[in-house]
């Protein structure tokens, strides 16, 4: 199920690999990199706390309209080091929240197989995850609930990796009827820096709100073009950064097309 969560960073708008038990956890010394505390663009805010051991303890985003601002704000519940459920409230002070979502693990325990979504504390639809042979999600595909209260898969995302440990490609297939056969819709390639991406490295950060490219890799992404199928139309989006002495990213421009809006988006760390 395709997600409404709202668009926070320039990064976010192009686009943890699998998640183990101890992806949860923090497998660095504190000391030895920076946590993303936050990413603040004119339009948006993400804010991010953490527990003691360097998990996601509540996740805080604002965005900003002509009409004003919104809240959404998502908090992490943890069982035995493994996150199984999300809370979704708009109070940012709040302890507590609504259902946004839970996790099915695999067989083993090791990842995240499932991820259902909810209305009303009742699921409406979820997404079923893929892994390659090195642990790493290969497709995922939404599921929603008809009218039957059946649930059916219209559309799926394929990713290719590199040998870096990023996402080079995504795929995006639909069909129109349940049974039907899916066709490709659209594509997006990826290129990258060779520096480390701090999203990935929030650990959980992708479950917490999307399964996105930006998230996934270990790097962080410099051009993104999307094609549509049996088009020749192409559109790039192109990101340039600037980095701290930890060659973290401090600041992303992003240019939309080639004549398009420019937007800077600012991290900051703890």
């Amino acid at each position: 199920m395709k997600t409404s969560s709202f668009t926070v960073a320039v990064t976010f708008t192009a686009t943890l690999a699998f998640a183990a038990l101890t992806a949860f956890r923090s497998s660095d010394p504190a000391n030895e990199r920076p946590f993303l505390a936050s990413i603040n663009s004119h339009a948006s805010t993400m804010r991010i706390a953490y527990n003691g051991q360097h998990a996601v303890s509540r996740l805080t985003r604002i965005q900003r309209t002509d009409e004003g601002a919104y809240m959404d704000v998502r908090i992490p519940v943890y069982e035995q080091g493994r996150l199984v459920r999300t809370l979704a409230t708009d109070e940012e002070n709040s302890s507590d929240g609504r259902i946004f979502s839970s996790f099915v693990y695999t067989q083993d325990q090791q990842r995240i197989a499932r991820i259902n979504y909810y209305r009303d504390e009742d699921v409406q639809g979820y997404d079923s995850l893929v892994y390659d042979n090195q642990g790493r999600i290969s497709a995922r595909y939404f599921y929603n609930r008809n009218a039957e209260g059946v649930f059916e898969s219209h559309n799926y995302q394929a990713y290719t990796w590199n040998d870096a440990g990023n996402v080079s490609r995504m795929d995006n297939y639909g069909r129109m009827a349940a049974g039907g056969n899916f066709t490709l819709s659209s594509t997006v390639t990826y290129t990258y820096d060779q520096q480390p991406n701090p999203q990935k490295q929030v650990a959980g950060l992708c479950y917490i709100t999307d399964i996105l490219p930006a998230f996934l890799s270990a790097n962080n992404i410099l051009t993104e073009q999307l094609s549509h199928a049996g088009t020749d139309s192409r559109l790039t989006n192109t990101y340039t950064y600037t980095y701290n002495a930890a060659d973290y990213p401090v600041s992303i421009t992003a240019r939309y097309g080639a004549n398009g809006p420019q937007e800077t988006t600012e991290l900051r760390y703890q």
